[in-house]
This record gives structure tokens, C-alpha cells and sequence, in this order.
């Protein structure tokens, strides 16, 4: 049977139309109305939502990458942010890896609310995927670490923000938390920041909160997967390359009255 073209295309829509409705369906959460989501269903990168770079784009903690936009692969509603060994030039010298850096900087920002990912991240020494949150306009701190795992260590999850004191000076409250390996399945990490505290959870279940100066002001949304730095080190030999951080969705929620 022919299909002509215009109807063809327009069960294709409908399809598309139906499968977001769908989509935004499931991301419903009681006492919460969903303000961004993006559930990675189409086929590439949704630039109308994202940045593919970082909005720096300098070096920070000696890492390693150049983070390229062409780290980014979207099929069957999963997104990979790749990291490759390839030779880029990024930050003023050539690098010898490559990876991803997404931002919602200038597109979506929210004071308070439920920040939520659906993720699984890679294996390896020298990894270090991470869903945060940093103040619009740019500046620092405020840092909010939602999700930051280190490869070597994919069973342990560091739960962070950063503020500055009384005196002006940078200081940070967080706790580590070990669950099971985060590299082998999708797990939901999430915050939930109010004027009063921020709530890790994982997979639902609240693994810390803090209520030391909670920050204020909107804030934007990273995912990216750095190589190397102070931190985790620098890959070895048994670290497998390429590796990706995948991703489910990314929701954000405000709390009703």
C-alpha cells in the first residue's frame, strides 16, 4: 500500500507528539510540577535545550580532555557522552583526549526544586562523570554536586555543595556514599533544594542532606564526563577507551504550594 508523503509525515509527528505526551506522562511526580525534561528520544543532541560546550571553556583541575561537540550520541532514547583517546586542541594546548560537556547556561536556570538524572556511568581510572548545578550569571561558588563518581571507584557516589563562609573563604559539605557499582546498571540520582537544606537521594531513598549555607539564586544544569585531573588521576592501561556516561533523562521540578 502507498503512503503519500504528506500523510506519511504526518503519523510521523503524531508518533513524535505522542511519544513526548508520553514521556512527560511518566516524569509526573506528586507535589511537584516538571519545569524541564529532557528524555534524549530523538536522534541528536536537542541544542534548543543544551549547550555542547562548556560555557568556561578553560581547563580546571588539571584534567585532561578537550571536551569537543561532537562527544554526543542519541539513539534509543539514551544520550553517551563519549570520551575518546584522540588528540583535540582546547584551552590553549593540544589535548589527548577528547570528551562532552552539556549545559542548560542561558536556556534553563531555577531557584530551588527537584534536579533528577537517570544515568549509568563507565569504568575506569581516570572517569569522572558528574551532573552539577552552578549560578547564572557565571560564577562560583555556588556548586551543587548532584552526581560525581570516580571510574575506579564506580560503587561510591560523592554528594557535595560548595559555598563561600563568613569571610569570603571557599568551603565545602558533602559525604561519600557506597552502593552498588554504578557502571553496571541506570540509577536515579537527585537533589532536592529548598531555602533550608538540600536532599541527596538515590534511587529514592535519601543518602545525606546538609544545611550549611544553602545557597540562593538561579542555578543552571551541567552533565559532562572529564578525563583525568587532581582528583582521579590520569587513565591507565586497563582503562577501556572509548567509555561513556549514558543518560536516561534529566528532570527538573518545582515544589507546589
Amino acid at each position: 500500500m502507498n503512503i503519500p508523503t504528506t500523510t506519511l509525515l504526518s503519523i510521523l509527528i503524531s508518533l513524535s507528539l505522542l511519544s513526548s505526551a508520553r514521556a512527560a506522562d511518566n516524569a509526573e511526580l506528586p507535589g511537584w510540577k516538571l519545569t524541564f525534561h529532557d528524555e534524549f528520544d530523538g536522534t541528536a543532541l536537542d541544542t534548543a535545550k543544551w549547550n555542547p560546550k562548556d560555557p568556561w571553556g578553560r581547563e580546571r583541575n588539571q584534567e585532561l580532555q578537550a571536551y569537543v561537540p561532537d562527544a554526543f550520541e542519541v539513539r534509543d532514547g539514551i544520550l553517551r557522552i563519549k570520551a575518546e583517546k584522540r588528540t583535540a586542541f582546547y584551552s590553549g594546548r593540544e589535548r589527548s583526549y577528547t570528551s562532552g560537556m552539556m549545559t542548560t547556561y542561558q536556556k534553563f536556570s531555577q531557584q530551588y526544586g527537584r534536579f533528577e538524572i537517570r544515568s549509568r556511568v563507565p569504568k575506569g581510572k581516570g572517569m569522572w562523570p558528574a551532573f552539577w548545578l552552578l549560578p547564572e550569571p557565571l560564577g562560583w561558588p555556588p556548586e551543587i554536586d548532584v552526581l560525581e563518581i570516580l571510574g575506579h571507584e564506580p560503587n561510591k557516589l560523592y554528594m557535595t555543595h560548595h559555598f563561600r563562609d563568613d569571610q569570603k573563604k571557599h568551603k565545602s559539605h558533602g559525604r561519600p556514599w557506597v552502593g552498588p557499582d554504578f557502571s553496571a546498571g541506570f540509577h536515579v540520582f537527585a537533589v532536592e533544594w529548598s531555602p533550608q537544606s538540600i536532599v541527596w537521594f538515590v534511587d529514592g531513598v535519601e543518602r545525606f542532606r546538609s544545611e550549611d549555607s544553602i545557597p540562593s539564586g538561579k542555578m543552571y544544569l551541567l552533565v559532562n564526563l572529564a578525563v583525568g585531573g587532581d582528583w582521579p588521576g590520569a587513565p591507565d592501561e586497563k582503562t577501556a577507551l572509548p567509555a561513556a556516561l549514558e543518560v536516561d533523562y534529566v528532570r527538573v521540578y518545582e515544589k507546589l504550594p
